[in-house]
């Protein structure tokens, strides 16, 4: 991201909502220099950076080559992007994600897509299972409070240690920790569930009450 900042000095801009490039810097700094496999919902910025970090790449997004500040269109032009790495799959998410088969697990996913609820949360039941041991989970704009909401959750899954939060980035690390049944129930199990319910109920957790872990550390 240094190089790219160095581009944008020199007048190469992404549109107002892109990625600022500091946080960006920010979150190269924690991921792994070289994997094997990445995804993201939406693309840009990220995706510049993600084609240098993995061997192969795939954003999950609308296909907006032809509006004159397009983000597919951006990444495409910009010089830096590995673009024999990265493989996208266009479309909106609820219907791309549903219809995918994932060939091979991902060391670093980012959520950044369509952010009215519930598609985040659909988003991450559909990556979650194919993320690696060690690998990433970046969420981003957990300002929004529904993004927040699954963000905290997740930082209280026992798959998942949370490793920073970025201005509004959250960013996860997997655990060792047996993966959550994708298709089955077991609410009365999670952490979030178990520090919130009422106290009389047989699910719940005499470990410390409630704490929003991510939303907390958001920058006011």
């Amino acid at each position: 991201m240094d190089a790219f900042a160095e581009q944008e000095a020199a007048g190469q801009q992404h549109h107002g909502g892109a990625f600022p490039t500091s946080v960006l810097r920010d979150i190269e700094r924690l991921l792994p220099g070289q994997v094997a496999a990445s995804a993201e919902t939406g693309c840009g910025k990220s995706t510049v950076l993600l084609s240098n970090l993995s061997a192969h790449h795939t954003p999950f997004c609308l296909d907006d080559r032809d509006a004159p500040e397009g983000s597919v269109g951006f990444y495409a032009r910009c010089s830096l992007t590995r673009l024999e790495r990265v493989h996208p799959v266009f479309g909106p998410t609820q219907a791309t994600l549903p219809a995918y088969s994932h060939p091979h697990g991902y060391d670093i996913v980012l959520l950044d897509g369509p952010h009215a609820w519930p598609f985040p949360d659909i988003e991450y039941w559909h990556f979650y299972p194919h993320i690696r041991t060690g690998g990433y989970l970046l969420v981003d704009d957990v300002g929004i409070p529904t993004i927040g909401r699954m963000a905290d959750i997740i930082a209280e899954d026992a798959m998942w240690d949370l490793v920073a939060v970025i201005s509004t980035t959250a960013v996860f690390r997997r655990t060792e920790a047996p993966t959550f049944d994708p298709f089955g129930d077991g609410w009365w199990i999670q952490p979030f569930n178990q520090r919130r319910v009422h106290p009389d109920h047989p699910a719940h957790s005499a470990a410390a009450g409630p704490r929003d872990l991510v939303t907390s550390r958001i920058p006011q």
